[in-house]
């Protein structure tokens, strides 16, 4: 199962003291509030009605755009898809999209907000996902976020921006149908809000020095007229790896007494040299420090949108790689990466049941400059760098019909043309331009010298898609929903994900969805173009999921029930095969088929008008080409559960969330030596409680008090990928390159405080 800072920007932010940091915070807070307060005079408030002044009943009928590109109801949109809203946000104390699937049911984390180099977070769902997990589409407003090269999901941690989200859906199944390549097992889509006028500010200081601020603000002029600004900036000193470490991966450990090769002061290249550090200490820990910002602002002009979005994360390494073959306190171990879109959209209404909305957006996906580590091993005075920089512009056009009140036809057509990029990797030197190094990784590798230069030419990739979406209302209690979308990439060739939904909802009380749909994910430049172990001819993964929903109301609309069942049959995954013939001994391949099934529960009970409690829980299976039987995904957990309440007191001036997550034993892979040596081949499984209280202290003036890990439980997330780093044949004086590169497990962090205060005007 498949599953523009300086180098030492990092080191000047634990130098600032704390009493610079809260005059710094107060200043920018009243700075920001003057300004804002002047500009937004006779202002009005967000009109939102608080989701928890809602029944279930009103809850369960919100409206969603995702699923069919128009409002609907949820409870008839063709698919399994869950709502986060903005005031969930605030009341649970989220800062990640992490913590947010962290409680939600189909996600499994192997290194939760660390990251991991120049990759994101690694992560599962539905029991699918490679590195950087390219299975999961993520979306702003309907503009795609993955990683235009490499197909990584983005906007997992800090860098994320939450100030002006209005809610979050996230759709658990295919989506290829409506959004094309990499809607594999699902889509998460941020939705922001609009016609906002007003100024919130909201700032923060908690554990391992971390601190930053939130600022939101809009203003409408007229009716259809206004604008809005949102920015977000996190920093943290992190933990340093301080971390519960069974294995000594990152701890107790010396350097080793030979460099097996490097090149000497007069720049010969030498190998098996005596080390000076040999035996010395390697210094504990991992840098997991972070520097974080992003940016949105977006004018409306009738029905013309205009708008951008800039987001840059800095940050150490953290625990990617093994700590005794890499420098993982090293000053040049870390990773930068960033991306923007600007967009321009509008809507005109052609006729009274014809409308059509134009989407014209150019979009970049970068690792910046500062990505990079060094070797304990080898090279030790050279830093091993990573650079890429693609780019990506599409045109869109839909229209929207309706044939009646209860049949509505929508077609759509898009147009993209990309520049996609290898990974520009060099030795000693940071690239000076964006597609050529003047000191090349391999060869100085070979040992022919630092300094030689070698290119990277960008790949132009040109992409078409049409796509049609029918949606229907048959009686009352009877609708569907039927698309299709076709694909043509000069990459990779032609592809058709067709979908299609029943809906019954026979009472007030109860419905049902039928649900089928297909979806792909696109190979990757690298897994298409590695001289290492690329193959021209890979086809598309493709995939095939079959879907039955069931909902209810109880007592009154007091208990909201919903059960999901899937099945998905998976074609074509792209993993790695032997082959002599290439450099790396293997090649990308497409594979025979594998299977995955799940059960979802999701409970609501709303005991008084202010107090509610909120679960779900995950069941899920599955099988490979190679076997009969089914049995525990590798990195999995089998069984995961998920629960919350919520209390609102004195009027709502003091609101308490507490949610616990169960993770069951996670299934190591099998090269995971450590795991299957020490722990019978299972993670063992973890409860973490996270508690976020908020008191209004006077009108829209709150303080939040945020506990994650309040018990602080020690647990760790599976190695990525491999996981094949085995400590223990790591001998610093015989053996200091044992085989495997990757830990086989990512410890993660105990408990943590944040405080933050949340202005409103």
């Amino acid at each position: 199962m498949k599953c523009f800072f300086k180098k030492d920007d990092h080191s000047r932010f634990g130098l600032i003291s704390k009493t610079k940091l809260k005059l710094f915070l107060l200043v920018t807070i009243s700075i920001n509030i003057v300004f804002f307060v002047k500009k937004a005079s006779g202002q009005t408030k967000d009109s939102i009605k608080s989701i928890y002044n809602l029944s279930l009943k009103d809850l369960a009928g919100i409206n969603v755009t995702t699923v069919s590109l128009k409002e609907e109801e949820i409870n008839i949109a063709a698919s399994n898809i869950t709502v986060i809203t903005r005031q969930m946000i605030d009341e649970r104390g989220y800062q990640t999209l992490v913590e947010i699937c962290e409680d939600l049911p189909g996600f499994d984390f192997m290194m939760f907000n660390d990251g991991g180099g120049e990759y994101p977070t690694y992560n599962m769902n539905r029991g699918v996902g490679i590195i950087g997990n390219a299975n999961i589409l993520i979306m702003v407003d309907g503009i795609i976020q993955n990683n235009i090269s490499f197909n990584w999901s983005l906007l997992w941690t800090y860098e994320n921006l939450f100030a002006d989200i209005e809610r979050i859906e996230v759709i658990e199944g295919p989506g290829s149908a409506i959004y094309g390549a990499q809607a594999y097992t699902g889509i998460i889509h941020f939705i922001t809000r609009s016609k906002f006028s007003g100024v919130e500010v909201k700032s923060f200081y908690g554990s391992d020095f971390t601190r930053g601020i939130d600022i939101y603000a809009g203003h409408n002029f007229k009716e259809n007229i206004g604008f809005s600004l949102a920015f977000h900036k996190y920093n943290s000193d992190g933990d340093k790896g301080d971390r519960y470490d069974p294995g000594n991966y990152f701890h107790n450990l010396q350097f080793p007494s030979t460099i097996l090769q490097d090149y000497d002061a007069n720049g010969n290249y030498v190998t098996n040299v005596a080390n000076s550090k040999g035996g010395q200490a390697i210094p504990d820990g991992f840098q997991n420090w972070n520097g974080s910002y992003s940016f949105r602002a977006k004018i409306n002009f009738k029905n013309t949108e205009i708008g951008s979005f800039l987001w840059d994360v800095n940050r150490g390494f953290s625990s990617a790689i093994n700590g005794y073959e890499y420098n993982l306190m090293h000053s040049d171990h870390s990773s930068r990466s960033g991306g923007y879109h600007i967009y321009a959209k509008n809507e005109a209404k052609l006729a009274d049941k014809l409308s059509l909305q134009s989407n014209l957006v150019f979009r970049a996906t970068h690792i910046l400059p500062n990505t990079g580590f060094r070797y304990n091993y080898q090279f030790p005075e050279l830093t091993k760098n990573y650079v890429s920089y693609e780019y990506q512009g599409f045109i869109e056009e839909r229209a929207h019909y309706d044939l009646s009140e209860k049949t509505n036809l929508l077609l759509g057509i898009k147009g993209t043309r990309s520049i996609k990029s290898r990974r520009v990797v060099s030795l000693g030197y940071f690239p000076e331009k964006e597609y050529e190094t003047q000191s090349s990784w391999e060869e100085a590798n070979a040992g022919n010298g630092i300094g030689i230069f070698e290119e990277f030419p960008p790949v132009i990739v040109n992409e078409f898609a049409a796509y049609g979406l029918w949606n229907n209302q048959w009686t009352k209690n009877i609708y569907s929903s039927i698309g299709l979308r076709y694909d043509y990439s000069s990459e990779y060739g032609q592809i058709a994900n067709p979908r299609v939904a029943f809906i019954y909802n026979p009472a007030k009380v109860f419905g049902t969805k039928l649900l089928y749909g297909t979806a792909f994910r696109q190979p990757s430049i690298f897994e298409l173009n590695s001289e290492f172990r690329g193959n021209p001819d890979l086809e598309p993964e493709k995939i095939n999921t079959y879907e039955l929903e069931l909902n209810s109301m109880l007592l009154k609309d007091k208990i909201q029930l919903r059960t999901n069942i899937f099945y998905s049959k998976m074609l074509d995954f792209i993993g790695k095969v032997p082959d002599i013939s290439m450099p790396a001994g293997e090649r990308y391949e497409n594979l025979d088929k594998s299977e995955v099934s799940g059960i979802s529960f999701y409970f609501t009970y709303k005991f008084l008008e202010h107090i509610r409690f909120y679960s779900n829980y995950m069941f899920m299976t599955g099988k490979a080409a190679d076997t009969l039987a089914w049995e525990q995904i590798e990195r999995t957990a089998k069984n995961k559960v998920n629960a919350g309440i919520n209390f609102h007191l004195f009027k709502n001036k003091l609101i308490i969330d507490g949610r616990v997550n169960y993770v069951g034993e996670r299934k190591a892979q099998s090269t995971n030596k450590w795991l299957y040596e020490y722990e019978n081949g299972y993670a063992p499984a973890y409860s973490k409680v996270n508690l976020t209280i908020s008191y209004e202290f006077v009108r829209h003036f709150t303080a939040q008090f945020i506990i994650n890990n309040v018990f602080d439980v020690q647990y760790y997330g599976v190695g990525r990928e491999t996981g094949s780093g085995m400590v223990d044949e790591y001998d610093y004086q015989t053996n200091p390159n044992p085989e495997g590169h990757i830990p086989a497990y990512h410890p993660q962090p105990g408990r943590t405080f944040l405080i933050r205060l949340n202005f409103k005007l």
